[in-house]
């Protein structure tokens, strides 16, 4: 303890607003530029607060060896009003222990895998409304593939009208859900109902009303089901008590939120490799056309496009950075931190390691069927304790979605220029929306 260095890492100075910005715009940029200025780790001051960032894999074997108890989520102040006080993501300690015990029996085994035929069906129709199109965005197409199968996982067997309906209320709310309002509370202003954060409120309120309408439903004519609304419904946390509607609202708001956004970039992105990749795009269709590409089952053990899939979510991970906020003081790296700093593994440095990955910018699926790699190497859903509940299904939808569209079009890539990765809210996504046609 007496080597330790009794102060925090050196970092950028400026603003919180325009260091917080830059990582809004490009987190790997600015990381790079931050690491070679100051080294491994340093530290930012943002509109969340101070962040030490590592891309070190020993030092992010350490956070994610850490337990939960001494970490508290990220962005409480930002993400309780947008996301709820209930949200996985927004509790701590016990809570989030009980919390995440009874949601993730919901999104693995033999239950995920009866969304399968849901996933495939899904995809089929939607691309099917392309097949006249002279082109379209493929991030529409999976976007509008991916909500479809949270819906109808969230709902279960039910009228088309409140699919429907309930799709379309959670698009509005994405549509309202600005970056900077999940990372500042001081962009949460309320103005007359004009500004931003008024209009994602009533965008919420109404999403809100309807899942209340159909809560208030289905207690009056209760029915066996095993769609997760049920599920939320009928589950019992350890004292024996069930989940109040506020917290499920929470929950399966930030499973929809989260959850189909995600799939959606990857499988865009994912696209987007394939189709600059010819010989890569080769390789698979002949594993596609190896098997019953009708049977979700077996397009979700299929080793090369599982790689695919694995490569894309290297290069374009589903969260930048992992953040987590001391609760306790910590040493980390010759450092002692306080508690209210937060850690910040970079996702999107690790996974451009040269180290790790032979040149790391290139698609390489090839990488997944040769070596297995640890958890502090590759983490595109994040680690820990705190990793993403839902990790598994995005796998499996992105496989069957995937598998089923390259099994059954040819598809035609019509940019002209590099799709980068820009903002969308928490997550980042492609340029473009990834333009393609669909080949004779």
């Amino acid at each position: 303890m007496s080597n330790l260095i009794d102060r925090l890492p050196p970092g950028p100075g400026g603003s919180k607003l325009l260091n917080t910005l830059q990582v809004l715009r490009n987190p790997q940029k600015a990381f790079s530029k931050w690491f070679e200025r100051y080294g491994d780790p340093f530290l930012v001051h943002a509109l969340n607060g101070p962040i030490v960032v590592t891309g070190n894999p020993k030092l992010v074997k350490q956070v994610f060896s850490h337990s939960a108890a001494e970490f508290d989520a990220f962005g409480k102040r930002a993400l309780v009003p947008t996301l709820g006080a209930g949200s996985m993501l927004a509790i701590d300690g016990e809570q989030h222990r009980q919390e995440r015990k009874l949601m993730m029996p919901m999104f693995h085994g033999q239950r995920m895998k009866s969304y399968g035929s849901i996933v495939r069906q899904a995809t089929l129709a939607k691309m099917a409304e392309r097949q006249s199109a002279t082109s379209f965005q493929m991030l529409d197409v999976t976007t509008a593939v991916s909500l479809q199968v949270i819906i109808e996982a969230i709902l279960g067997s039910q009228d088309e009208d409140t699919t429907l309906r309930l799709m379309r209320l959670a698009r509005e709310t994405i549509r309202r859900s600005l970056p900077i309002l999940f990372f500042s509370p001081r962009s949460q202003i309320s103005f007359f109902g004009l500004s931003p954060w008024d209009r994602f409120l009533e965008a919420r309120k109404q999403l809100r009303n309807a899942f209340d309408e159909e809560l208030s439903r289905r207690k009056q004519n209760p029915k066996p089901s095993e769609d997760v609304f049920s599920l939320l419904m009928n589950a019992k946390y350890e004292d024996g008590s069930g989940m109040s509607s506020n917290r499920m609202f929470d929950e399966l708001g930030t499973f929809l939120f989260a959850g189909h956004e995600t799939s959606a970039i990857a499988m865009a992105w994912a696209t987007y490799f394939l189709l600059s990749a010819p010989n890569k795009l080769e390789k698979l269709k002949k594993e596609l056309a190896s098997c019953d590409s009708s049977d979700p089952a077996e397009l979700a053990n299929l080793p090369y496009l599982k790689a695919v899939v694995s490569e894309t979510l290297r290069l374009n991970p589903i969260v930048t950075e992992v953040l987590r906020v001391l609760n306790k003081p910590m040493e980390f790296a010759g450092y002692q931190l306080p508690a209210g700093v937060a850690l910040a593994p970079a996702t999107v440095a690790v996974h451009y390691n040269e180290e790790i990955y032979p040149d790391a910018k290139a698609f390489i699926p090839e990488r997944f069927l040769e070596r297995n790699f640890a958890s502090n190497e590759y983490f595109p859903f994040g680690g820990g304790a705190r990793r993403c509940a839902g990790s598994a299904f995005a796998l499996y939808e992105m496989t069957i979605a995937l598998g089923t569209i390259f099994s059954k079009y040819e598809l035609e890539l019509l940019e002209t220029r590099p799709v980068h990765p820009v903002r969308r809210n928490v997550t980042m996504g492609p340029s473009s929306g990834v333009r393609v046609a669909i080949r004779a």
